[in-house]
């Protein structure tokens, strides 16, 4: 994938959407499937995963990616901002529903699944345990991830329950979806609540190296997702799986 730089990136207008580069950073990949399936064109920018990226802070006040600057307009930074932007500019289908009950839901769902203290949220505290397992308390003092998302070895019980019940309530609702004829999320419509999953479900069983070239040490991270909550139904991938293929662009490119 080709990105521009920050200094590229200022000079020019229309959409810049700021990515974190070499790795599938889910929140990344769910915004730019939501413009790509919206038909919105945009241009990538560096975000250099676990740094300052100082430039990035100095223009957009964030450190972190994904990132969406539409000509003039205020940074948006979470998912139901840049789903917004994606249904302004965009043209085709609807990734939200048009009635008030599924949207309200499809809010809420994506929310569990990508919003603070969600289910990526919360695996992050688990990965952040492992390491402190692995290599000892001491890299908390070292590693400023601890510190900016709230590590505490107390919550990871709470943590871990909390997952659990997530899944096993997602599994359900599939379940009943399934038995009401729709392969989809909400109602019997394709919406952006089946991109975020599509994508953040990759936390919890990655797709293969031929259709997610990710680094070798960010996929051992990610399975501790897997290892550290109880069995989940399967009925969770196979509907990633089949928004990939009936949808969705493989392999990634990131």
């Amino acid at each position: 994938m080709e990105y521009l730089t920050v200094e590229q990136a200022k000079k020019r207008q229309g959409l810049r959407l700021i990515l974190t580069r070499g790795i599938p950073n889910p929140w990344c990949e769910a915004a730019k499937a939501v413009f790509s399936l919206r038909n919105v064109d945009y241009v990538a920018v560096e975000q250099k995963p676990a740094q300052d990226n100082l430039d990035l802070v100095e223009w957009t006040r964030h450190r972190n990616a994904p990132v969406a600057l539409f000509d003039t307009e205020a940074p948006r930074v979470r998912y139901m901002e840049i789903v917004d932007l994606a249904e302004r500019l965009g043209t085709g289908p609807s990734l939200v529903p048009q009635d008030r009950d599924a949207r309200i839901f499809m809010i809420g769902l994506i929310n569990e699944i990508a919003g603070e203290c969600g289910m990526l949220w919360n695996a992050r505290l688990l990965m952040l345990d492992a390491g402190i397992k692995a290599r000892g308390p001491k890299i908390a003092e070292k590693d400023p991830m601890y510190a900016d998302y709230g590590y505490d070895s107390e919550k990871v019980k709470k943590v871990k329950h909390w997952l659990d019940g997530f899944l096993s309530y997602l599994a359900k609702h599939l379940s009943q979806q399934k038995k009401n004829g729709s392969p989809y999320l909400i109602g019997s419509e394709f919406t952006a609540a089946d991109v975020y999953w599509a994508y953040f479900s990759n936390v919890l069983e990655t797709l293969p190296p031929e259709q997610n070239p990710m680094p070798n040490g960010v996929r051992k991270a990610w399975a501790t997702l897997a290892t550290s909550v109880s069995a989940y139904d399967p009925i969770l991938i196979e509907h990633r799986d089949k928004m990939f293929k009936n949808h969705l662009i493989l392999p990634l490119s990131f």
